[in-house]
């Protein structure tokens, strides 16, 4: 029987797929989708499977984007590969989105990237990689938010070979006044390639992982929690009972 790997990534506005053989990426989709993905996205598997001359069920590792990025959109793959893993068993591993986006600079080894995207308004993740020995971008420091723009006073954004995501391209006036002349500027680059996201599923240690669902890297609340106290009222609660609710159902154990 094949033993296929699915690859998902669904942190901002593109929903992509690749399905994968021996590293070998033997299908693949990307598709802008700022609606709509969750309808979209399991009939699109569905006709690779049959494309590919193979069931679901040959779908035997299921790397999948984790964050961090779009509360709602990550959801869509994070469920998605929690249903299909439970279906047919398979093994499933999460993916950084920063580290993905950041394989796509051609960076030589020892060169740095830069990555920043778009969390919300006035804020953006942001996180350093620098390329090893075989160009893969390994992570430097944490993962943090940045308030942007304006910048904050005395920010220092260091002096990466590459910058790159979604922020830049929103930000870019704001952003090149703190970064150095010589850091190459990889604008309209707001997704990783689907090469991107094959090769660093190659990374992961799969004896390591097993059928466990894939942590969500959020970062932040969602727009609806930070918004709780004002949602409470307009429907006649209590903020604090509001919270209370959110506590027990975010902690209840999933039902069997």
């Amino acid at each position: 029987m094949r033993e296929l790997t699915l690859i998902l990534n669904t942190a901002e506005k593109r929903v992509q797929f690749a399905l994968c053989e021996n590293g070998s990426m033997l299908c693949g989709e990307d598709w802008l989708a700022q609606r709509g993905g969750t309808e979209i996205l399991a009939p699109a598997l569905r006709e690779a499977c049959t494309r590919l001359g193979v069931t679901p069920s040959a779908i035997q590792r299921i790397a999948c984007v984790a964050g961090p990025g779009n509360f709602t959109s990550l959801r869509i793959g994070l469920t998605t590969a929690s249903g299909l893993a439970r279906a047919v068993n398979a093994k499933q591993a999460g993916l950084n989105y920063l580290q993905c986006l950041a394989a796509n600079a051609p960076a030589l080894p020892g060169e740095e990237i830069l990555v920043l995207t778009n969390a919300r308004k006035g804020l953006a993740y942001v996180a350093r990689f620098r390329a090893d020995e075989n160009g893969l971008p390994q992570p430097e420091g944490r993962t943090f938010l940045l308030p942007l723009p304006p910048l904050p006073e005395g920010t220092n954004l260091g002096s990466p070979n590459f910058v790159t995501g979604s922020a830049l391209t929103s930000n870019l006036d704001c952003l090149k006044q703190a970064l150095p002349s010589s850091a190459r500027l990889l604008l309209g680059n707001n997704a990783p390639t689907l090469a991107s996201l094959v090769a660093m599923e190659q990374t992961i240690n799969w004896d390591d992982q097993n059928g466990s669902d894939i942590p969500p890297l959020y970062m932040r609340d969602c727009d609806a929690v930070e918004n709780l106290d004002a949602i409470a009222r307009a429907q006649g609660r209590t903020p604090e009972i509001a919270h209370q609710e959110l506590e027990r159902l975010t902690h209840a154990p999933l039902a069997e």
